[in-house]
């Protein structure tokens, strides 16, 4: 398995930041000359050790100092259950997560926190409300391929949250999800209405020439709308520039860290092409 990691590194560089923060920080930098914001996530979830959670959110206060103090245009986002969520009780995980969002407050920056699988949806977004009970600096994803997300993204907008709308990529189990490519594709349309009908400040995180189209002729329409494009590093980076230079925000969202390789597999299950950006590299 060493042997094949090493192989598939070459074809994981296009999708992460590097191995460190670093080589992230100089990639986001080189982003931004691009005329892209930038997310950083440091990779890993479903932590259990203590010790292990302890030093995740040392390493995002660790960056999200260095995003502030090298004048990146970029904020961090981080999973829960890097924190311990699942397996340590709630409050420990809301109080890293309020140290990193008042932080990022007093930099003037955003901290977004990414859903994860359904078993801990609903501790997620009671976090998230926690939080912006005092800060308005947060925001949270939410998954259209969820049946639930609807009435989450409604309850978010009755109390003034900040969504990233993206379509969910864990397994889940029956019942949970809409299973067909074309059921999730017209609920991320239909969710992403509801936010240019009530929303400010949010994000449409897809790939997706449909959804993408729909929410410029929607932005057309309601010019007022401040919202951002926000897709994965090393994906469409040639639509990135173009509606970047159209005047849309476009931000990258950037992973990096030791834990490059599971992220590298679920990029490469996802979309055929990158098999063959893999075997070039083998």
């Amino acid at each position: 398995m060493g042997i094949l990691q090493d192989l598939t590194y070459g074809a994981a560089k296009r999708w992460i930041a590097g191995k460190d923060m670093e080589t992230a920080l100089a990639k986001a930098k080189e982003a931004n000359a691009k005329g892209l914001g930038t997310i950083l996530n440091y990779l890993g979830e479903d932590v259990t050790d203590p010790a292990v959670a302890e030093s995740h959110f040392e390493e995002y206060v660790k960056l999200q100092r260095a995003i502030g103090s090298s004048g990146i245009d970029g904020c961090v986002s981080v999973k829960l259950t890097q924190f311990g969520l699942g397996v340590l009780d709630d409050a420990v995980v809301l109080e890293k997560a309020r140290q990193l969002v008042e932080e990022a407050q007093g930099m003037g920056r955003m901290l977004w926190i990414d859903m994860e699988g359904s078993s801990v949806t609903t501790r997620t977004l009671q976090i998230h409300s926690k939080l912006l009970e005092g800060h308005k600096n947060v925001g949270v994803a939410l998954q259209a391929y969820l049946r639930r997300s609807e009435d989450d993204l409604k309850a978010l907008m009755d109390v003034g949250g900040k969504v990233r709308l993206v379509k969910g990529a864990y397994r889940e189990p029956p019942g949970v999800t809409f299973r067909s490519r074309e059921e999730v594709t017209e609920n991320y349309l239909k969710l992403m209405r509801v936010l240019f009908e009530r929303g400010q400040g949010f994000a449409v995180g897809t790939h997706d020439s449909r959804p993408i189209e729909e929410a410029v002729r929607l932005h057309e329409s309601s010019p007022n709308t401040k919202f951002e494009f926000e897709m994965l590093r090393g994906i469409r980076d040639d639509l990135k520039l173009k509606l970047a230079g159209a005047g849309h925000r476009v931000v990258d969202y950037m992973p990096y860290g030791e834990e490059w390789y599971p992220y590298s597999v679920r990029r490469i299950k996802e979309h055929p092409s990158n098999i063959w950006l893999l075997l070039r590299s083998l």
